[in-house]
């Protein structure tokens, strides 16, 4: 993967400033319009909860804060150019946890270090991923699934987001922890592997909670468990995994605001006590509640020892399916 020079950077537009602002800029942060990138292409989850998020800066700090979306290699291109950006506080990165946590484990080589190469500021929201099944499978609960897993190994094809995806990570966890032989079939995107299950391509699939919830709410596909530890309001017929014989299990998404590397600790405060009020507001609460989202917020050591621990989650389970990007 090439690198990303600063005069790449400069489509972010010298209203950005990205190479240009030095501590007195810090000091006045912000003084001109600040970029919110998003390294993801609109409509995942970083880009649902950035751009409400961006909107409620502009209107706290007065100034403009607008999402970029920078898309590319899981992403890292986008998190890339935010470790390249100047420590100013004019350009802030909204992302999953992938860029910052598990993509160090997939790819064979990272143009970041996102432990030493970012600024945390504050996590934002929760989501778990959901096992689903057509109507028509030969089970309806995950221990059916399960018995049914066993007495036919390879025998259930289960359709996953992409390779390296929550999604693809929280079927070989399954398979893992179960103790099963599945046949996982990676898609090029949430919308194709759901389009894929009802069509009878995969009779199994799990993505994040999104990606299925209207699927389920209209009755075409079964809710067989969702990958977290207490049951979901937006779905409270979904029950966790965890309580159906797998004790523990969870696979969760998250997003989180950071900044570039040596970023002033006065803009770190500012942003995360703007990202903290944010996340107190109904209409945020109503918004993610109704995708099943939870709330985070705190500090930005809070921040830190997330993007550590998720590396230690996965690390097992990535290594032992042998999973790799380029």
């Amino acid at each position: 993967m090439g690198s990303i020079t600063r005069r790449r950077l400069g489509a972010l537009g010298a209203g950005f400033g990205l190479a240009t602002a030095g501590p007195a800029a810090a000091q006045a942060w912000p003084s001109r319009a600040v970029a919110l990138v998003v390294p993801f292409v609109p409509g995942g989850s970083a880009d649902v909860i950035g751009r409400p998020l961006a909107q409620h800066l502009s209107t706290t700090f007065g100034q403009s804060f607008v999402v970029d979306n920078r898309g590319g290699a899981n992403g890292n291109v986008g998190t890339h150019a935010v470790t390249r950006a100047e420590p100013d506080g004019q350009v802030l990165l909204v992302t999953t946890n992938g860029p910052i946590s598990t993509n160090t484990l997939l790819f064979r080589r990272m143009p970041y270090n996102p432990l030493t190469n970012l600024t945390p500021i504050a996590l934002l929201s929760d989501l778990p991923v959901i096992l689903v099944a057509r109507r028509d499978a030969p089970y309806a609960s995950l221990r059916d699934m399960l018995a049914y897993a066993k007495a036919n190994p390879g025998k259930i094809n289960c359709g996953v987001p992409a390779t390296g995806a929550l999604g693809h990570l929280a079927a070989e966890l399954l398979r893992r922890r179960a103790g099963i032989d599945l046949t996982i079939v990676p898609f090029r995107g949430g919308a194709t592997a759901a389009t894929g299950l009802l069509s009878g391509t995969v009779e199994m699939a799990i993505d994040l909670v999104p990606a299925y919830q209207t699927h389920i709410q209209a009755g075409t596909v079964r809710a067989l468990g969702v990958a977290a530890t207490e049951p979901l309001a937006a779905l409270p017929g979904a029950e966790p995994i965890a309580s159906q014989g797998l004790p523990g299990f969870e696979a969760i998404g998250w997003t989180a605001i950071l900044g570039p590397p040596g970023l002033p600790a006065g803009i770190v405060q500012k942003v995360n006590e703007a990202a903290n009020r944010f996340l107190q507001k109904p209409e945020t609460r109503t918004m993610l509640d109704a995708v099943g989202s939870r709330l985070l917020g705190g500090t930005p050591e809070a921040l830190a020892r997330r993007m550590q621990a998720e590396v230690a989650i996965w690390r097992p389970v990535i290594a032992d399916a042998r999973i790799t990007l380029e």
